[in-house]
């Protein structure tokens, strides 16, 4: 893997890091470490794609 995908697959960790939160969440039927995990999924998700866009800028 080059420099490039390992930054995005650990942004994509930390996406799998919010669905782990939110399923123990759910497990333990805790809401707010259910809403925790939805955030940290979310905000994962928008780092992927915002810096997926900034590698692809600086390719061109």
């Amino acid at each position: 893997m080059n420099d490039k995908q390992k930054v995005v697959f650990k942004q994509l960790q930390l996406a799998g890091l919010g669905v782990v939160v939110f399923v123990f969440g759910l497990l333990y039927q805790e809401k707010a470490i259910s809403i925790i995990g939805i955030v940290i999924l979310i905000f994962g998700l928008l780092r992927t794609y915002y810096i997926k866009k900034v590698i692809e800028k600086l390719d061109e």
